[in-house]
């Protein structure tokens, strides 16, 4: 069984979901046939959305050492419960040995597979990881169109993520994610992928709307995945 290491802290709700999911999808009788999982939770790395929309303080310099101490504790695979993160991959994959399971290229796999026909992806994720395109390129490559939505739907998740997740307030903020989902929906998304790591914690809400890959619970099988393989 190999270990793994956790990127955390971005947000500390996302990296519990995270953690859940790995728990949840491992096949174990007992507390032994568990993963070993190194969690680093590190709140104190910059938002990235503020670095790469505002060019404010650049999270790089603490994800860099939060994969260093993981690394040296011994982890044989880095994964990292945000999206956004995931801008700075090639330089974290540059300057560790340690390799990193990506999000992206994990849920993208996972829709191929589940979504044979799916064309248009509504990509839920924060203005900083649209801006960086931490999605497009990846999600081209398996021949998907990354939908642009509206100015204000755009507004409204990013309320969902940081007015409601990341500020305690998921529940209140349940009503404004459905018009999200069902507006996105009516714009002609086939699949949409939930691609900020706080909103799977509002996934449960969802009553109607094209059906949502979960970027987070893509990472956990690949994880799992990793760590099982002899």
């Amino acid at each position: 069984m190999k270990r793994l290491g956790i990127i955390g802290g971005m947000g500390p709700m996302a990296t519990i979901d995270l953690y859940k999911k790995i728990t949840e999808l491992t096949p174990a009788g007992r507390d032994q046939d568990h993963i070993h999982i190194i969690i680093d939770s590190y709140p104190q790395i910059e938002d990235r959305t503020a670095h790469i929309v505002n060019g404010e303080k650049s999270p790089l310099p603490r994800l860099l050492e939060s994969a260093r101490r993981l690394e040296a504790a011994g982890a044989e695979a880095l994964l990292m419960p945000c999206n956004t993160a995931h801008y700075f991959a090639p330089d974290i994959e540059r300057e560790v040995k340690t390799p990193l399971i990506h999000i992206v290229r994990c849920t993208a796999e996972a829709i191929k597979n589940d979504y044979p026909n799916a064309k248009k992806i509504g990509l839920f994720a924060t203005t900083g990881t649209k801006k960086a395109g931490v999605y497009d390129k990846i999600l081209a490559e398996y021949g998907f169109e990354t939908m642009r939505f509206p100015q204000a739907l755009e507004n409204d998740v990013m309320a969902c993520i940081y007015d409601g997740v990341k500020a305690g307030k998921t529940e209140e903020y349940a009503p404004l994610f459905q018009k999200c989902a069902d507006e996105a929906s009516s714009l002609g998304a086939d699949v949409m992928i939930a691609g900020c790591t706080e909103i799977p914690l509002l996934l449960p809400y969802i009553k109607s709307g094209a059906p949502f890959a979960d970027a987070t619970l893509e990472l956990a099988r690949a994880a799992v995945k990793f760590a099982l393989e002899k």
